[in-house]
């Protein structure tokens, strides 16, 4: 093969792939831009990094220093600026929708370095908190592998609270069960509970059958869709 000819093909071969690379550097920018867009799109539709109950805290990990948070609620007249780990510390007392400022001052060497969380995003806290005492929980009969259950009843006290002390009816609680082997139907006995400042005792009806041995999990979905989980410390035999 002569110099020319294999000069014309190293050429070819680097506008390929110089091309490629052009393309998938085009690529990148896009993406960048629609996350950036969808980023934009999510804080302008009302979604919601998350939703929890008057005077909870919420677990962001580990936060680095250098991080800014600015929290505010303008219709509560609220506003605080805090630093790193300190966000893992504020509690949301008042309900209503907060926005999130997440500023981070730490220059990073890494070329695709993404923040931990977006530069804006909403907390909405709702009036009605529910906490269940799984202390007390009790079973109407012992669960054993192997039986068909039809009336199995579960009961769990629950305390439930509201911000303006206000006696209103939600949809009762839902709760699954999960293990191995584990074919469980749950349904709560009371459709819808009336909300006032007070312990209630919540039951729930289990059908099916647990087929081989396993440790079962509770859990119990409080009104804003967030999960408090019951293990129970016995493997069923």
């Amino acid at each position: 093969m002569g110099n020319f000819t294999y000069l014309k093909i190293l050429t070819n071969s680097k506008k390929r792939m110089l091309k490629g690379l052009s393309v998938s550097f085009l690529l990148l920018l896009l993406m960048g831009a629609k996350s950036t867009a969808q980023n934009a799109a999510s804080f302008e539709s009302n979604q919601f990094y998350k939703v929890i109950s008057f005077g909870e805290k919420i677990d962001f990990g580990t936060i680095d220093e250098s991080v800014t948070w600015t929290i505010a609620n303008s219709a509560k007249n609220i506003h605080a600026t805090i630093r790193g780990n300190e966000i893992n510390n504020y509690s949301f007392e008042e309900p209503g929708e907060y926005e999130i400022n997440f500023h981070e001052n730490k220059k990073h060497d890494e070329e695709c370095h993404h923040p931990a969380f977006e530069e804006r995003f909403k907390i909405k806290v709702e009036s009605v908190r529910l906490t269940f005492d799984f202390s007390k929980i009790t079973f109407s009969e012992k669960i054993a592998r192997g039986r068909n259950y039809s009336d199995l009843i579960i009961t769990v006290p629950a305390k439930i609270t509201t911000k303006d002390n206000s006696n209103i009816k939600l949809p009762a609680p839902t709760m699954s069960v999960a293990g191995l082997g584990v074919s469980f139907t749950v349904e709560p006995l009371e459709k819808e509970i009336v909300i006032g400042n007070k312990t209630q005792l919540l039951k729930y009806k289990v059908s099916g059958i647990v087929n081989q041995e396993t440790y079962l999990m509770f859990d119990f979905d409080d009104f804003n869709n967030q999960v408090q989980t019951y293990n129970l410390h016995q493997i069923i035999k």
